[in-house]
C-alpha cells in the first residue's frame, strides 16, 4: 500500500506508524522525494557534553537511521513492521568552518532490501555535508516482533511535556582503570524511551551509542583534564540484541592513541548487559586540547 502524498510530501503520520517509531524520538517534520531518496529535516536537541561540532554523533546516528528505514517504506513500500538496526558505520565530514546551526537536512537511500533485511546510506547537511551513515536492519513483522519481546510489553504511557532526548543519560558507579572507564547507565523509564517501539519500552540504539560516548568522555576528561573535547570522525557499531528499558548497562570505554599523531585517538566502547556484550562501538576521535 502506497504512502498518501500532500502537496508532495509524505505523510509523517503513516510513515512514522508503518516503521513503529513515533514522536519524540521521530523528529522529522517534513519528509519528500529528491529521486532515490528520502529527504527529510530535523532540529538537534541533544547536548554537545564532552563533543565538539554542530551535532552529536549520537544524535546524527538516530535521524540517519530513523530516515533510513522510512525510506524503505516510504520509496519502495517495504512492509510495516520493526526496523531494528543492527550495524552502522558513521562516517564524520569536515566541518571547522561551518557556524552553529540548529537545523540539518538529511536524506537517505535504500541500497539493498529483501523481506527480512535493509541497508541504506543516509547523509546529514547543513551549509556543507556533516556526516554519512551506512546502516544495516532487521525487518521484524509486528506479529514475530510481538512474540519475540512479549517480555518487553509495557502499559502505553503519555507522552512527555518535552522531549526526553534533550536530556543524557545518567551514569553511576565509574571505575576507572588506567586508560580504561567502566560506568553503568539505567534503568530507563518508558518515558526516557518515549516513541521508540511503543508499549515496548526498549534501549533506542542511538541512545546507547551517545551513553557510549558520554562514558569515552569522562575517560577522556580524567586523563586529559576538564577542558578536553572531541570529536568523533569515524564508528562502526555492532548492535545484535535489543535490549529492555529497565536493565541496567555496563559501559568499559578503552582509549590507545594512534602511532605518529597527536591529536587522533582509537576508542572502544564495549557494552555489557549482565556479562553478555551485547553492543560494541569502535571509534575514531580527534581530540581538541585547550592549547589547540
Amino acid at each position: 500500500m502506497s504512502i498518501k502524498l500532500q502537496d508532495n510530501f509524505f505523510d509523517i503520520h503513516e510513515i512514522s506508524q508503518r516503521i513503529k517509531v513515533q514522536k519524540p524520538y521521530f523528529a522529522f517534520w517534513q519528509l519528500w522525494q529528491d529521486g532515490e531518496s528520502l529527504v527529510g529535516n530535523f532540529a538537534t536537541e541533544q547536548p554537545l557534553a564532552y563533543e565538539t561540532g554542530l551535532i552529536t554523533a549520537g544524535e546524527l546516528g538516530r535521524h540517519l537511521a530513523i530516515l533510513g528505514s522510512c525510506s524503505a517504506v516510504a520509496l519502495h513500500n517495504a512492509p510495516e513492521g520493526y526496523y531494528l538496526a543492527t550495524k552502522a558505520h558513521f562516517i564524520r565530514q569536515p566541518e571547522a568552518s561551518l557556524p552553529a546551526q540548529d537545523i540539518f537536512h538529511a536524506s537517505a537511500r535504500v541500497l539493498n532490501i529483501d523481506k527480512r533485511t535493509l541497508k541504506v546510506s543516509a547523509k546529514a547537511w547543513c551549509d556543507a555535508p556533516v556526516a554519512e551513515l551506512i546502516c544495516e536492519y532487521a525487518i521484524l513483522s509486528p506479529a514475530l516482533f510481538q512474540r519475540n519481546f512479549r517480555h518487553y510489553a509495557g502499559d502505553d504511557v503519555p507522552l512527555p511535556p518535552i522531549s526526553p532526548y534533550q536530556h543524557l543519560i545518567p551514569l553511576h558507579n565509574l571505575t576507572l582503570r588506567e586508560a580504561k572507564l567502566d560506568a553503568y547507565a539505567g534503568p530507563l523509564s518508558p518515558q526516557q524511551c518515549a516513541g521508540h517501539f511503543s508499549g515496548y519500552p526498549c534501549w533506542p540504539v542511538a541512545i546507547i551509542s551517545q551513553t557510549a560516548f558520554q562514558v569515552t568522555g569522562e575517560l577522556l576528561r580524567e586523563k586529559y583534564g576538564e577542558a578536553v573535547r572531541f570529536c568523533v570522525q569515524n564508528t562502526q557499531l555492532s548492535a545484535e540484541k535489543l535490549i529492555c528499558a529497565d536493565t541496567v548497562l555496563k559501559f568499559s570505554a578503552e582509549i590507545t592513541p594512534v602511532p605518529k599523531s597527536v591529536s587522533l585517538m582509537n576508542s572502544t566502547v564495549r557494552v555489557y548487559r549482565g556479562d553478555e556484550e551485547v553492543v560494541t562501538l569502535s571509534s575514531l576521535l580527534e581530540l581538541k586540547l585547550p592549547a589547540q
